[in-house]
């Protein structure tokens, strides 16, 4: 009798321990829950600045971007630049505006005085994109004109037009 009230606690003892052991196993394998993804997931809208050989460093162009990045993590907006490289004249601005115009920017904001000459001269081909003008002369065409008295409203104008524009 004693024996069996052993070899009954062993295979209990036994047992429980291979339950255990399936159940540790089990939550040690168990999967992770998912993450959420990290990469933003952009609208298919795209503003892009079309600004000078300073590129970003130029004081409208700077402003501009702010504003622009603003927008982009507000509103899911997708945001680039462009520079004109070599000789700043509106000929060879217009190339630059161009590159912007075919890669269906959604807004094109210029920024200084050769890219919005740059613009003035070739918004014609691109009459479905929102042009904004940030400094220089717009030359009576139809474009937005930002107010570029100080950074915070070149800023807060050109955040407020590419967000508009999502």
């Amino acid at each position: 009798m004693l024996r069996t009230l052993n070899r009954r606690r062993l295979l209990i003892g036994g047992g429980a321990a291979v339950v255990v052991l399936g159940l540790l196993i089990t939550w040690l394998a168990w999967p992770d829950p998912p993450t959420p993804p990290r990469e933003r997931q952009y609208k298919a809208t795209t503003a892009c600045l079309l600004t000078d050989d300073k590129d970003l460093t130029g004081d409208l162009a700077k402003a501009a971007w702010a504003g622009m990045q603003e927008a982009s993590v507000a509103s899911l907006i997708k945001v680039q630049h462009l520079a004109i490289t070599g000789p700043q004249t509106t000929a060879n601005g217009v190339t630059y505006y161009n590159t912007l115009g075919v890669q269906h920017c959604t807004v094109i904001v210029a920024a200084g005085g050769v890219p919005v000459a740059a613009m003035a001269e070739g918004l014609t081909s691109f009459p479905g994109i929102t042009h904004v003008a940030v400094g220089g002369d717009p030359k009576g065409t139809v474009v937005s004109v930002v107010d570029a008295t100080t950074p915070d409203s070149i800023r807060a104008g050109v955040k407020g037009i590419v967000a508009a524009a999502a």
